[in-house]
């Protein structure tokens, strides 16, 4: 059997566990969200409703600009088009970061 990579990388319905992390500087911006409070993602299901999953701030190979969340029980129940932004608060500032897009399919698909 043939295995194409891209398939095994994919997001399904009921996952519990995955880690969703959001990169608050994707063109390599000098960004270090240490100390950030009020950290979360704004979410928008498939079918237009949204909600909030409370996020931690995540380092990656020295670099503190990322957020980080693992899906719960239910969390991921649509499949289609999610969307999400990072939230938070940092040196006075509060805000949202960019749109980040992922699908979530239908298991065995």
């Amino acid at each position: 059997m043939d295995n194409n990579t891209e398939d095994l990388n994919k997001v399904y319905i009921g996952d519990v566990g995955l880690a969703i992390i959001l990169n608050l500087a994707p063109d390599g911006d000098d960004l270090d969200v240490t100390g950030a409070t009020n950290t979360k993602m704004f979410v928008k299901r498939p079918d237009g409703t949204t909600t909030e999953w409370t996020a931690e701030i995540h380092t990656i190979s020295g670099e503190t600009k990322y957020l980080r969340y693992f899906t719960q029980a239910g969390d991921l129940n649509q499949k289609g088009r999610w969307r999400v932004q990072a939230g938070l608060t940092l040196s006075g500032w509060t805000g949202r970061g960019e749109t980040g897009i992922f699908r979530v399919y239908d298991i065995f698909k």
